[in-house]
């Protein structure tokens, strides 16, 4: 593999956010997706990722997440730039051992960082990894134009 963008799972992460966007679920940056990675996507790319980086509050705890993994969008980035410039518009980042740090592995090259619903976000996922056994690794939010209209 010559880099992690050539990876399927990060190739099906980018045609998530570039179908979401042209069904119109998303206004402007509105929006998040989180998605926590198999151990097999994390050995498939773990030698191009940078452990080095800070480590930054997630703002909640999330011990059953310890030392995972998730391909996240960036806070205020467009779902409709992820396919065209996923560097930029997404990031891996790593779950601390106490559940209560990230740190960004690859991505967000620009500056920048995860979605501002990070911790609501790796809350959910928490709960969703313990009920499902582990099988569910998705949360997906929309701002969908015509429910705000609407409401």
């Amino acid at each position: 593999m010559s880099g992690v963008t050539d990876a399927k799972f990060v190739q099906g992460f980018m045609k998530m956010c570039s179908d979401g966007w042209e069904l119109g679920w998303h206004e402007r940056n509105g929006g998040n997706l989180t998605y926590r990675m198999k151990e097999e996507e994390v050995r498939e790319v773990l030698p191009l990722l940078d452990r080095t980086g800070e480590w930054k509050s997630i703002g909640a705890s999330v011990p059953g997440l310890a030392e995972e993994y998730f391909l996240v969008t960036g806070s205020g980035k467009y779902f409709r730039n992820v396919s065209l410039d996923p560097e930029d518009s997404t990031a891996i980042i790593e779950i601390d051992g106490k559940g209560e740090n990230y740190r960004i592995c690859w991505g967000l090259v620009n500056g920048g960082r995860p979605t501002s619903e990070l911790p609501s976000h790796l809350m959910n996922h928490e709960v969703k990894k313990e009920v499902s056994g582990g099988r569910h690794r998705v949360i997906y939010h929309a701002h969908t134009p015509n429910v705000i209209a609407l409401t």
